[in-house]
């Protein structure tokens, strides 16, 4: 019997593929299409945003209906880098199978840990070194996986609680304010300086 599961390519920002079926990449919100290429026939046109139906976004893709040749399933990601895009994929092939329960608020704990009980999920975070897990939280907020960045953005804060000024600040890469900068907020948010 053969496999009639329709698959689309992610393409990285160098060029790098990842294979995705159109029902793991239905949870992207966002997944613009661009088939005109060199090598393809000029009968395409430059750019195809397809938005539809969805369950977790407002916005699924659905490719097969609006393009006439299925060979060309080529989805350039051009803001997020390979590692980070094959990530991306890997989560939202897990996704298909196992969806991730959803992250309520008010938080059931303080900890990431004691928040997430699905242990892929879990690992699959806490298995990133911080660079990567805010490459995650940008390509998930610019892919529109909502689920994804749920779970990125609670690592991130679960990372930030408990942290001093100086501490957030390095951890986020945040160069420190002159001393003008910083005379110039403590006048205009006084709000954040009162002890």
């Amino acid at each position: 019997m053969e496999d009639t599961t329709k698959t689309l390519n992610l393409v990285s920002k160098t060029g790098d593929k990842f294979e995705l079926s159109y029902e793991a990449g239905e949870v992207a919100g966002y997944l613009r299409l661009r088939v005109l290429s060199a090598s393809r026939s000029s009968r395409f046109t430059s750019q195809f945003c397809l938005l539809l139906k969805a369950k977790l976004s407002q916005l699924v893709f659905d490719a097969s209906e609006n393009k006439e040749d299925d060979d060309d399933s080529d989805v350039p990601i051009i803001k997020v880098e390979s590692e980070c895009l094959k990530k991306v994929v890997e989560f939202l092939k897990h996704y298909e199978q196992e969806p991730l329960k959803e992250i309520k608020t008010p938080l059931e704990d303080n900890t990431f840990e004691g928040v997430v009980k699905q242990e892929w999920y879990r690992n699959f975070v806490l298995e990133v070194d911080n660079p990567m897990l805010f490459d995650l939280v940008t390509a998930a907020n610019f892919m529109a996986i909502q689920p994804l960045l749920d779970l990125t953005c609670l690592k991130v804060s679960c990372l930030l609680m408990g942290k001093s000024a100086e501490e957030i600040r390095n951890l986020l890469n945040i160069p420190a304010m002159t001393e003008e900068e910083e005379e110039h907020a403590r006048r205009e948010h006084r709000w954040i300086f009162d002890d």
